[in-house]
Formats: C-alpha cells, structure tokens, sequence
C-alpha cells in the first residue's frame, strides 16, 4: 500500500478520538526527500475532521502516515511484516507503560522522559484487530511534528555541542526507564518492552555482506590519515559480520541491556526550539522505531556520537558526554526508585569497551547513506536494489566523519 483514503483515516482515527469523529477532506503529500529516510514511506496529511452529535466541532489535524514501502531489496533488511507491528507496539504499549512508571513515582515535570511523538491511530492489517505480523495494508499514523516547530539536523555537518548534549540526556533516560520497567516491573516489561524488541529478519546472507567489504574498505583507504589502519578496519568489518551471524558472539550484560533505538542517528530525532530563538533547543522526540532490540544500551549512545556530531564534538568533548549519558541514565533510576549501586562510571567504561569494537561496522557502514549527497540518493525506494550499487564515491562529509571515527577508534584501542 503506498496511499491513504478517507475511509481509512477515519476508521484509525476513531480508537482515538471517538466514534463520531468524522473526515470531512484531506490532502497528503510526501513528507521527506531523498536521504531522509530508508525504511519506510512517509506521507504529511492535513486531515479536517467533524465531531460532536451536532456535526458543529471542525478540527484541523496535521498528521504523518507512516505506510509499508513496495516490496524490494529493503524488504530484506526491515523486514516489514514484522518490524511494523514492533514500532506499532512501542507506541500503544512501550510508550503508554513509560509515562504510567513516571506517573506513578512522581517523577517532576523537568525529569519526565517524553520522545514519543502522539500516536493517532495504527493497524497491522485491515482487520480491527493489531496482529503480530502485518502486511501491505499497515498504517501508523503520528502528530506531524513539523509543524510543531521541531525539524531534522543536517545529516552531513551532524549536531553541534548543545543538540548532541539534549540527545545524550534524553537517550540514557530512554535506556534507563526500559531497566527500571525490567526491575519494578518485569511482568509489564516482558509483555511490552521485551516483546517489541523480538529480532527480525534480516534476510541478508553472509556472502551477500561480505560482498560489500570492498567498498567500505575504500571508503577508508581514500582517507589518507586512515589508510595505515585498513587491516584493523577489516577485523572490525568481520567482527560485525560474524556478530549479525552468529549471535552469541556477544550476547548483552544484563546490567546494562535495555531497549536500544539500533538506528538513533541524526534523521532519527527531530528538535523543538525556543520560540524566541531558533538555534535554542528545547525538546527531542524520536523517530522510527521499527528496528528495536534488547541488547546493550551503549551501543546507541556510541553509534549517535561517531556517526551524527559535527566536526570537533567528539575530539574536544567526548569525556564530558560520557559523563553526561552516565549521570543522567542513573538519575533516571534513582528518580523511580531503583537501585544504582551496580551502575559505577567505572562500570559504563567497560560496557563500552567492550561493545564499541562490535559498532565499528555499523557505524562505517551507515556512514555511506547518512554523508550522501541528495543527488546521488535514489529517488524511490523501490529503485533499492543493493548495497554496492547505490552511491557514489565517499564526499568530503563522508571523509571528515570517517577519519574522525577511525582515529578515535584506534587511540582508544577499538579497533
């Protein structure tokens, strides 16, 4: 499915609003452009709904309608019969159960964790009924958030100091409210976070992998300052292979192992500014959850910085992030009254010691999509056919990130 029809929009809308609502008109139109996103398509609905038994209330509503991609290349990798009833749960459940444990400790409004954009309606399928496993016909429908005044960062500069230091603190509180949910509640937590963090199918064979290590090589060996370490980023390439292949590789110390975004980078989250200056940020939401998973929370936290900070951010403040992440992930058990003694600084130092090698490939991989130009990203997704054929050389973004990646890396002995 790649529309949307009145019919439609009213019969997910009533779950919600009531069953009067009723969709006068609306008009859609795609919402993002090339390169801003891969895993799903995107439509900005203005949607003029009636109310009320007298017909009287008129309502203006500005939505997204997230719909199921055609089948293709992607499908392999989202695999959408089921990543499309994950993301559906994270927000009917996963997101509702957050804001009840919140509630319910009293947690103060400056300390409330709040980056899931409202949820207006959803299905699986066209039954009445949300399946596990959805089909063509899935829809989520969302607030639009742009006219919210929030926006996306620039995917090729990445985010400045204050963006990154308001995404840090609101990813830890996002990882630490699953671990207190696990903790205070592990019924809820089996029946919501756990649930929605079932893998999916990556129906991408080993050879078909490999077969994309050339590229990613050069896309090292054509940074100067990078090609001594082309060995090194090889081993780091197996490892993440061997890791999607064989799972219990590295299996997540339960400690730290959490609900983890798996794909939290600059597109994935968009900002909401300060009416009376629009460089200020005040709040985050995050966005497509489909490829959730249990694992280690640290591997969010070092995906984001290597893959969706401007130049500098890292080398001139990656200790005081690290502390930022630390201090609020245990500020969010302490304020819903869970025990941090197990949760030393000490202690995230070595989760991430031990999970930054793993993320090496993801982030190199992923660098590639996230630095392109808009004129070399394909116009559709359906035109997706593979990983090698899709982008040009590496561009100067793409380099500057890649360089900065791989030093920092190899000086902290990842790599």
């Amino acid at each position: 499915m790649q529309d949307i029809n009145q019919q439609d929009l009213q019969s997910l809308l009533r779950p919600q609003l009531g069953n009067d609502v009723i969709v006068e008109s609306f008009t859609s139109k795609p919402l993002t452009q090339p390169g801003e996103n891969y895993g799903s398509t995107m439509l900005a609905l203005e949607v003029n709904i009636i109310k009320g038994d007298d017909k009287a209330t008129r309502r203006k509503l500005d939505l997204v309608a997230k719909l199921v991609f055609p089948p293709g290349f992607l499908w392999k990798i989202f695999d959408p019969p089921n990543t499309a009833w994950k993301e559906i749960l994270c927000y009917i459940s996963v997101k509702e159960e957050y804001e009840k444990l919140q509630k319910e400790k009293c947690v103060p409004k400056e300390k409330f964790l709040d980056v899931f954009p409202r949820c207006y309606g959803a299905r699986t399928t066209l039954s009445k009924e949300i399946g596990e496993k959805a089909d063509e016909n899935a829809v989520l429908l969302l607030e639009n958030l742009k006219t919210l005044n929030y926006r996306l960062g620039d995917r090729k500069k990445g985010l400045d100091l204050t963006h990154t230091r308001l995404a840090v603190s609101q990813l830890a509180r996002f990882h630490a409210m699953s671990i207190a949910l696990k903790n205070l509640k592990p019924q809820v937590f089996k029946g919501t976070v756990l649930r929605a963090c079932r893998p999916h199918n990556f129906d991408i064979d080993e050879e078909e992998m490999r077969a994309n290590t050339p590229k990613l090589l050069n896309s090292v060996k054509i940074v100067p300052e990078c090609e001594m370490y082309v060995d090194r980023v090889l081993q780091a390439i197996n490892m993440g292979i061997q890791r999607q292949f064989g799972k219990s590789l590295l299996p997540p110390c339960e400690l730290y192992a959490t609900i983890v975004h798996s794909d939290f980078w600059v597109n994935n989250m968009m900002f909401m500014y300060d009416p009376n200056n629009e460089n200020s940020p005040v709040g985050i939401k995050f966005v497509d959850f489909q490829i959730i998973i249990y694992s280690s929370c640290v591997r969010d936290l070092i995906f984001f910085l290597y893959t969706s900070t401007e130049e500098g951010v890292i080398r001139n403040h990656y200790d005081e992030l690290i502390h930022l992440y630390h201090d609020n992930f245990t500020d969010c058990l302490k304020v819903t009254g869970c025990d941090t003694s197990a949760y030393t600084f000490q202690s995230l130092l070595d989760e991430i010691d031990a999970y930054a090698p793993v993320e090496a490939h993801h982030i190199l991989f992923m660098l590639t999509p996230i630095c392109a130009d808009t004129n070399d990203v394909p116009q559709s997704l359906s035109e997706i056919d593979g990983f090698t054929s899709e982008f040009l050389q590496p561009n100067a973004a793409q380099k500057r990130k890649t360089k900065e990646f791989i030093i920092d890396f190899v000086k902290r002995g990842w790599i």
